[in-house]
């Protein structure tokens, strides 16, 4: 699961890359994927950490500290998010090239007011802020 994410997020990066003026100026996103054979993308996969920083990002603002602690360092001491809070979500299948973004509330509306456990993909498309496509 995480290795499907992470490969998503690489493809997701490039694409926003591209596309940032489709977003706020500012916002948080968390990149999720439905599982290989599996239809649906059950609600409990956003933890309530992810979930109240993506609220926190479209409602008012998070602000994150980076440690310069290391050999590394970090490219600046603070960011500051607002605007918006987005859950990036794509089917993990071959040569799927689809995926969709979320706005965070119309997610949690979406759970709120549903009595499964979880969202499949059409029902994702229903509410997603916009479909993307990645080469």
């Amino acid at each position: 699961m995480i290795k499907d994410e992470a490969s998503f997020w690489t493809i997701a990066k490039t694409w926003l890359k591209y596309n940032t003026d489709k977003f706020p100026k500012s916002f948080l996103i968390e990149a999720k994927v439905i599982r290989r054979l599996s239809i649906s993308f059950p609600y409990s996969e956003l933890s309530e950490k992810e979930e109240r920083l993506l609220l926190r990002a479209k409602n008012s603002r998070v602000i994150s500290t980076h440690s310069d602690i290391g050999r590394v360092g970090t490219d600046c001491d603070a960011s500051v998010i607002s605007g918006g809070g987005f859950i990036f979500l794509k089917n993990i299948r071959p040569r799927n090239k689809t995926f969709y973004v979320i706005d965070i509330e119309k997610f949690i509306e979406h759970r709120e007011n549903s009595t499964k456990k979880s969202i499949t993909e059409d029902e994702v498309k229903s509410i997603a802020y916009l479909t993307a496509n990645h080469v």
